[in-house]
């Protein structure tokens, strides 16, 4: 798979976008100062290429949910097929292949402790090639933020 380039205008727009995705394009524009068209044909490149979706971040703890991080070891021959079952999980909301001591990080939410372990035993450990499970769960988020482009600028000032 080839990797996508993407100039200073793409990770211009990608940060204003960053924390209110219904911004309306001609504000970006503005800001930016080109044209609406462009950033309008921009989006939609980088939406076609999975460079971006529009979602609606949601705090569980607001809605009176529980949410937990599972690091899950896998083992046998098909972890694929070990990694598509934890995605088919319905409380399952992150699937994260990484590096470390885990495998997979698994995102979940519940409704409380009881059915956190519900998820745990009926969901994730059920799952064929799973091998350990350890919780972490979220207690309060502390930050949360959805911009990717500064990092790795280092010495540069945040686009605004």
């Amino acid at each position: 798979m080839a990797t996508a380039r993407f100039d200073e205008l793409d990770l211009r727009i990608i940060d204003a976008l960053a924390e209110d995705g219904r911004r309306a394009f001609t504000s970006v524009a503005e800001e930016l100062g080109v044209a609406e068209a462009t950033i309008r044909s921009r989006v939609s490149r980088l939406q076609r290429i999975d460079a971006i979706r529009f979602v609606t971040d949601v705090k569980p703890h607001e809605l009176g949910l529980l949410f937990a991080y599972l690091g899950v070891r896998l083992g046998g021959r098909d972890v694929r097929a070990a990694i598509d079952g934890l995605c088919a999980i319905p409380e399952a909301v992150y699937v994260i292949e990484c590096t470390g001591h885990y495998d997979v990080l698994v995102e979940v939410v519940a409704q409380d402790g009881d059915d956190l372990l519900r998820v745990m035993h009926e969901g994730v450990r059920a799952v064929p090639g799973v091998v350990e499970v350890d919780s972490f769960v979220g207690l309060r988020i502390a930050k949360g933020t959805f911009r990717y482009t500064d990092l790795g600028r280092a010495g540069e000032p945040p686009h605004r």
